[in-house]
């Protein structure tokens, strides 16, 4: 599996390796194929999620586990003070604790998952964009994570004092953006979006490679190796790829509103419509989004014979759209360059 995650500065960056949450539009059929896989494994192969975006909304909880309120205490006791309680909107069952250092500026995040403590994160952010961490990640993966961003595992017992000694000693590369309360919800959700982008900039991983990683978390957190059957490890395999591929869009999504390119009014126009073409689709996928307007579907005969022409993915688009009536049809709309190179296309105004 890969991450959600920037933990090494965010929340949800622990979890794109981790995908403990099953996000909502990947399909009720998907929980129901999983949910005799027992315990901790069918958890993280059948429920998995990868969210290109996170929001952070303060709140007034408990947490459950104790060891998240000796953590605290311990962080306190170090100079951080309390900046709130967030539940994060795109993983229900997470809630963390946050704590702003008002002297050297860094972040403190504690993790609570499940009822349980998860992990911890103290993180120092700079002007340039780049980010130090360190914490108790336990699914942290060095390849998850773009070069300004520096992420130090720590074993899950390792004392807050070490953590916080081995992050002071570390020599300040820019600029320290100090964390307060009222900035830190920027902070967090930017660096995650950063990560998020990296990570669905790279290419998928094959069948083999996802299930030893899967694998490999189920392990870290001190469970036995999942016994799941072929037909389980392919329906998560599926369900990943199926996430992976939404938060692809919704990142895309994210910075063409970003650029410019629609206005505020167009945007509500066709937010829900869109259709993107890049190069990770295969032909099938490209065919379905031109058929996005249409009644037809890949397997109607003339747009099969398209397919089969071994086109490059924009003129096999736009070759189906000369097949459909105009009012079924896309209009190309703009270029989006992260994370990764696509071509937007939206519905045909109609006259």
């Amino acid at each position: 599996m890969s991450t959600v995650g920037i933990v090494l500065a965010t929340i949800a960056l622990t979890f794109l390796g981790l995908f403990l949450l099953l996000k909502l539009g990947i399909g009720w059929w998907f929980k129901r194929l999983m949910k005799d896989v027992p315990g901790f494994a069918g958890m993280v192969v059948g429920q998995q999620s990868v969210s290109a975006r996170i929001t952070m909304t303060l709140e007034k909880l408990k947490f459950t586990d104790s060891h998240v309120y000796r953590v605290m205490s311990e962080l306190k006791a170090l100079g951080y003070q309390s900046a709130g309680r967030y539940t994060l909107d795109e993983l229900p069952g997470v809630q963390l604790w946050a704590g702003t250092h008002p002297e050297n500026g860094s972040l403190a995040l504690v993790f609570e998952a499940n009822d349980r403590l998860f992990s911890v994160d103290l993180i120092r952010f700079y002007d340039s964009g780049a980010v130090l961490g360190a914490g108790t990640n336990p699914n942290y993966n060095a390849e998850d994570y773009p070069s300004d961003m520096q992420y130090r595992p720590f074993p899950a017992d390792t004392p807050m004092k070490d953590l916080a000694q081995w992050l002071a000693a570390r020599p300040r590369q820019a600029t320290v953006v100090m964390a307060t309360p009222q900035n830190l919800r920027q902070l967090n959700t930017r660096m995650y979006a950063h990560m998020m982008d990296y990570r669905l900039s790279q290419s998928l991983p094959s069948f083999e490679t996802w299930k030893a990683k899967a694998t490999q978390e189920v392990l870290a957190h001190g469970h036995s190796a999942p016994k799941l059957t072929d037909a389980q490890w392919h329906t998560g395999y599926a369900g990943y790829l199926a996430s992976f591929e939404e938060a692809t869009e919704e990142a895309l999504k994210d910075h063409l509103l970003r650029s410019g390119a629609v206005t505020a009014l167009e945007w509500e126009e066709v937010q829900y419509d869109l259709a993107f073409v890049y190069e990770r689709l295969s032909a099938e996928g490209v065919a379905e989004r031109a058929l996005g307007q249409s009644e037809w579907t890949p397997d109607e005969s003339r747009v099969e014979s398209l397919m089969r022409q071994n086109l490059s993915h924009q003129a096999l688009f736009e070759a189906i759209q000369d097949l459909l009536p105009p009012d079924e049809r896309f209009h190309y709309l703009a270029d989006v360059h992260q994370p990764l190179a696509a071509r937007v296309y939206r519905p045909a105004v109609q006259e």
